[in-house]
């Protein structure tokens, strides 16, 4: 597995935060790196476990080395149809009719090995919605919802004059980037951040990449971008916080290529507005999902979709799942987070979520 995790963070400078509250901050946030790196290994491992379990099946299912012929068979249809693809003759060459030549070639083969193509098709199901389930763990218990806001709909924070409320500039802020080939290596992946903290602009471009994918390739990239800032709590209790944030942009894009005749992919995107309370007491970042895509597909295709117009503003409502006290200065951040995961069996992937916001107020209340 290769596996990559970089974290960047500057501390808001305020005269009135004691020492001993930054280095509690520094401490915290040095801890959760460390559980979320210990998560993410977690989840390599279960990752790991179950595509051994059903390669093993898949393998089972032919006698001899004809699960190697399979494959070699799959390898020379890909070289053909690339050469039948070639000028003169590939200028008028129908693609689907040569996709469809190579899938009849495939089960052909394996109907001769005594296999079922629709056992085998169900067996790699069964894995991606395995992988599915394994990947969103971390994420099954985000409470945070988020709603479109009306033209004329007052702030949030006029909405309790108790609330603690704060608008950019922001000067602190925090940026993190995790990848990693969960099965397979053929998978890579970077990310291009957008992070200017005093106008309170949070996001990235989540690059996952499968140029030569192999028959159980699973990926994926996982990129922060937040704003930060201190808090002093009044009362003791929960942290209640309200994020008004104006989308910039909001795409999901994929490219897949269909590599050889008999293949399967499952891209997932997700973005959320998150926010985390660094204090002991907190066990992590809490998240709202705003958008969500999810593309299976064996063939060539090229997907856009954006399902948050820009300029769109939304409020996304999140709590902490435990309690600060009072008095106590706080590191808070607020800002977004990207998931973009893969599993490919012989789809080339390249996916690109391309998510950015402006943090236009952050609200604070405490919940007893």
């Amino acid at each position: 597995m290769q596996d990559l995790i970089s974290t960047q963070n500057l501390l808001p400078i305020d005269p009135d935060v004691p020492a001993p509250a930054r280095d509690l901050a520094e401490r915290v946030a040095a801890e959760q790196t460390e559980q979320e790196e210990s998560a993410a290994e977690k989840r390599s491992r279960r990752a790991t476990e179950l595509v051994t379990a059903v390669r093993q099946q898949v393998r089972d299912l032919f006698e001899g080395d004809a699960y190697l012929r399979f494959r070699h068979l799959l390898w020379t249809e890909r070289m053909r149809v690339r050469d039948r693809l070639l000028p003169p003759d590939g200028l008028t060459a129908d693609f689907d009719d040569l996709h469809r030549d190579r899938k009849a070639r495939a089960d052909a083969f394996l109907r001769e090995q005594g296999v079922a193509p629709e056992r085998l098709a169900t067996l790699l199901s069964e894995q991606r919605a395995g992988l599915a389930d394994v990947l969103g763990e971390p994420y099954a218990q985000s409470t945070g919802t988020v709603r479109h806001t009306g033209p004329h709909e007052p702030h949030a924070a006029a909405l309790d004059t108790r609330a603690f409320a704060i608008r950019p500039p922001f000067s602190g802020f925090q940026q993190g980037f995790h990848f990693a080939n969960l099965t397979g290596s053929g998978f890579r992946g970077d990310q291009l951040p957008f992070l200017v903290p005093p106008d309170g602009l949070v996001g990235h471009q989540v690059h996952l990449i499968n140029d030569d994918a192999s028959d159980f390739d699973f990926g994926e990239t996982v990129a922060d971008s937040q704003i930060a800032f201190w808090f002093q709590p009044a009362l003791s209790g929960r942290v209640n916080m309200t994020i008004e944030a104006q989308c910039v942009t909001a795409a999901h894009t994929l490219h897949t290529e269909d590599e050889w005749g008999w293949s399967d992919s499952s891209t997932t995107q997700t973005n959320f507005l998150m926010m985390h309370v660094l204090h002991p007491n907190i066990s992590g970042p809490s998240f709202a999902p705003t958008s969500n895509f999810v593309w299976q597909t064996a063939a060539s295709q090229d997907v856009f979709r954006q399902f948050i117009p820009g300029g769109t503003t939304v409020v996304g409502q999140l709590s902490t799942s435990g309690a600060i006290p009072a008095g106590q200065p706080v590191l808070v951040r607020a800002g977004t987070r990207t998931i973009n995961s893969s599993f490919t069996n012989d789809v080339v992937i390249h996916s690109t979520p391309d998510f950015r916001w402006l943090i236009r107020m952050v609200a604070i209340q405490m919940v007893p």
